[in-house]
This record gives C-alpha cells, sequence and structure tokens, in this order.
C-alpha cells in the first residue's frame, strides 16, 4: 500500500454546494456540523478521474507511451476489462482545514465550547462559518436592467484556505502512482462556475521522509513510468 499526504490550495473564491438552502442563503458551502468547510472525497474523487481522462489525452496528443487500462484500474468506472475486476483500490478520505488526527482534537474541542451549557450562544457554527467564507451575489440582467426575481446569492469559501487529506493506493503498481502524481497536479479547478474565476485550485503531493516524492513521480512518468 501506498500513501499520498494531498494539499488542496485554494487560489480563488470556491463553491463548494452543499444542496442546502435557507432563508438568507440561495447555496451554501458543504460544512461540518460545526461550522467547518471541507473537502468532500466523492467529488474529489471525480475531479481526480477527470483530471486524469485529461492527462491521457494530453499523453497520447504528445505521443507518450500509455497503458489505457491505468484508468480503469484506479477509478473502476467502466467495465474496459471485459469481467476482469482490477485489485488496485484508491482509498479517497474528505479533506479539512488540519491534518485528520488535528482536526479530530480541533472538534473535539469546539463540541465543548458549542455546548448549550457552556458558550452555546457564543460560539455557533454559522458564526464559525463566516470566518473562512463571504458571499457572492448575481442577477440577470435584462437591456440593462436586473430582472425582477432574479437577484441570487451563493457562498464561498475563500481564497487562500488549504485542506489535507491522504490518498490510499492498494495494490498500485509503480506505474498507476506515476500516473496518480500526473492526475494530482494537473487537476487545477473545481465548484460551480469555473468559468467565471471561481474554483481556481492547486494540488500537490506533500514531501515525506522517506516516502513518495511528487517531483520524482512524474519525472518517472514523464520517462516512459506509464
Amino acid at each position: 500500500m501506498a500513501e499520498f499526504e494531498i494539499l488542496i490550495e485554494v487560489s480563488s473564491p470556491i463553491h463548494l454546494g452543499s444542496g442546502q438552502a435557507d432563508v438568507n442563503i440561495d447555496s451554501d458551502v458543504i460544512h461540518d456540523e460545526y461550522g467547518f468547510p471541507y473537502f468532500p472525497a466523492k467529488r474529489f474523487k471525480g475531479l481526480l478521474y477527470e483530471s486524469a481522462l485529461e492527462v491521457q489525452e494530453m499523453l497520447e496528443i504528445s505521443g507518450f507511451t500509455f497503458e489505457s487500462s491505468i484508468i480503469e484500474d484506479i477509478f473502476h468506472h467502466h467495465s474496459s476489462n471485459k469481467g476482469k475486476v482490477s485489485e488496485v483500490q484508491l482509498i479517497v478520505p474528505n479533506f479539512y482545514l488540519l491534518p485528520q488526527e488535528e482536526y479530530q482534537q480541533f472538534c473535539q474541542e469546539w463540541q465543548y465550547l458549542q455546548n448549550p451549557k457552556y458558550y452555546g450562544e457564543i460560539f455557533r457554527p454559522s458564526d464559525i462559518l463566516e470566518i473562512y467564507t463571504s458571499l457572492r451575489y448575481q442577477t440577470k440582467l435584462e437591456n440593462g436592467v436586473a430582472a425582477d426575481g432574479s437577484l441570487h446569492n451563493m457562498r464561498v469559501l475563500n481564497a487562500g484556505l488549504t485542506f489535507q487529506g491522504t490518498l490510499e493506493l492498494i495494490n498500485g503498481t509503480e506505474k498507476h502512482l506515476n500516473f496518480l502524481a500526473l492526475a494530482v497536479r494537473n487537476l487545477t479547478s473545481a465548484g460551480l462556475k469555473r468559468n467565471r474565476g471561481f474554483g481556481k485550485i492547486n494540488c500537490s503531493i506533500l514531501p515525506v521522509e522517506g516516502g513518495l516524492n511528487e517531483e520524482m513521480l512524474i519525472e518517472n512518468a514523464l520517462a516512459g513510468g506509464i
């Protein structure tokens, strides 16, 4: 088993929608019960799969030798192997503002502070969420005038936030590792309104002493290691 410590840096406002709304917010962002935003595992894995397809296309255009089964091995999105089940597994976690152990400790502390018996009236989840987010408003124009009933707002995560988490690759080969490094580096956007300047991110593999090195994996991949 190989582990990737992933860092997601938010470089522009980003909307990771929760599907929730209330009387004040039309589109809210996903967050935990204490008010801390996080990057959900399922969404990241879907984005990583899209990035992997882009990498495959770029490699093929550039004339690199590439085993197309690598993507199917990792993501299992369709049955191109015709009944053969890949033993490779990619385990993707939720990504939090702090490393997992620190985040869990942080939550325990905030659970105490937000308890109604203690400081619940002072420290509320909505207050915590406002620290990391802001509201953006938009409207539809008709002949230069705002259309009636078209005002809409959404909450976005502020630029400058970082999320961390550890990917696990089980039964993967060196080629799988090298390709994943390319897919991670290529992932540069997430969330809604990416064509309006929102959702820019930078993803990287954090260097770990004695562990995987992102630059080396990418060099190996481009040297024919996929």
